[in-house]
């Protein structure tokens, strides 16, 4: 007798499934880990004693933030179906028009005789950025404005280029896939263009490694008071607005609702005399428009100049806009758990970086294990049990008995 594998969707899901299956994927992925890594000689009690302090360490509440920001920007475009790959070039854009109003509008780099230097260092919003040079930065406009200017440019900005890939899907049906990947590459290499070109600064160092001059430091984004944290207080505003918004547009819009429809059944939409291609460009545009302002909050709260990227593997963004791939498929698409599941990512990724630097310490074991290796071991296996995990409480799967013996 031939045995029959049905798999049917089960009526009921699990109650709180978008935070119980998160968190146990993380308990069991993280044994899975220790199990793997102990193998090659990391201690049980160096590998847990890492994990407990780095998910409680000030240095994981950056990526958190930021986490929690492109999470809730991904999700817009997943939602209805629209696979979003591209916020790394949508954060590289942001970067771009943040760093030209920070260094060429809201200020000014100049040249001045190195005999009128000393005017300048005492001179409210000027700064010296190269004393053997003679450069100077000259502070335009007020700094609120500026950093309010710098944030809504480069979400327009990353708004447009999401909509370019938005459009070809939805008028041209060219998968949006690999269009917003390519696009990604192709943000890249325009930064090293206009960084080593139109943009390049005055300063020796910009001139050296092909970069803008400095963001003056009346620009840059403030820091919490927090010791051992480099997150900013826009940075924290941001993922609340993100947060805030995309829950609430999801749950109380007509927007939301037919997003919903669209990643569910498109079909129905048409049906209804809605233009789906409409909604499918402006899922991927809200979506860049999201991911575009962390491009501003990189720029101004911790990177302050654009360089050129030498390794396309290590951009500025961090691979941020990748990482976040994880976080809204982690959170099952539920705005609700999208802190969550940042929090589970950026808390791994703290503690392969700090394993990393504890094996260092330790003969044989350093520079055998790269923190990379470590993270990627972690998120990959916390991910793989997130997904046999969701297939067992949203499946009910039955061999039974049938057809001809």
């Amino acid at each position: 007798m031939k045995m029959k594998l049905i798999v049917t969707r089960r009526v009921k899901p699990l109650r709180y499934g978008g935070v119980v299956i998160p968190l146990l994927s993380l308990i069991i992925g993280v044994v899975i880990s220790q199990l793997i890594l102990w193998a090659v000689g990391v201690p049980p009690e160096l590998f847990y004693g890492t994990m407990a302090g780095s998910f409680i360490a000030p240095e994981m509440l950056r990526p958190f933030v930021l986490l929690t920001i492109l999470g809730a920007a991904l999700l817009v475009a997943f939602i209805g179906a629209v696979w979003n790959i591209g916020a790394e070039g949508q954060i590289i854009w942001g970067m771009i028009v943040a760093a030209y109003i920070g260094v060429f509008v809201a200020a000014h780099s100049i040249k001045v005789p190195l005999s009128e230097l000393p005017k300048y260092e005492s001179m409210p919003g000027a700064q010296v950025l190269d004393a053997t040079y003679g450069v100077v930065s000259v502070v335009l406009w007020n700094p609120v404005l500026a950093g309010l200017v710098m944030i809504l440019a480069a979400a327009a900005v990353g708004a447009v280029w999401a909509a370019i890939s938005g459009a070809l899907r939805a008028y041209l049906e060219i998968d949006e896939v690999a269009s917003t990947l390519i696009m990604n590459y192709i943000a890249y290499y325009s930064l090293n263009q206009l960084a080593t070109g139109p943009m390049r600064g005055l300063s020796v160092q910009a001139a050296q490694f092909g970069r803008t001059d400095a963001l003056n430091d009346a620009l840059r984004f403030p820091r919490l008071p927090i010791p051992g944290t480099t997150v900013t207080t826009v940075e924290v505003i941001l993922a609340v607005i993100a947060f805030v918004g995309v829950w609430f547009m999801l749950k109380y819009t007509s927007f939301g609702l037919r997003l919903k429809i669209l990643g569910s059944n498109p079909n129905a939409l048409k049906a209804a005399g809605v233009d789906t291609r409409k909604y499918i460009t402006l899922a991927l545009t809200l979506s860049g428009l999201i991911a575009g302002t962390v491009g501003a909050a990189l720029f101004a709260g911790d990177y302050f100049f654009l360089g050129k990227i030498d390794n396309i593997v290590s951009p500025p963004t961090q691979n941020m806009g990748y990482t976040a791939i994880l976080v809204a498929w982690l959170a099952m698409l539920d705005i609700r758990a999208i802190p969550i599941s940042a929090y589970i990512i950026a808390g791994l990724m703290q503690s392969g970086a700090t394993l990393q630097a504890n094996l260092g310490t330790m003969a044989g074991l350093s520079g055998m294990i790269s923190g990379a290796a470590i993270t990627y071991t972690l998120i990959g296996f916390v991910l793989l049990t997130f997904s046999v995990l969701r297939v067992l409480t949203e499946y009910r799967i039955r061999f039974v008995r049938g057809g001809p013996k």
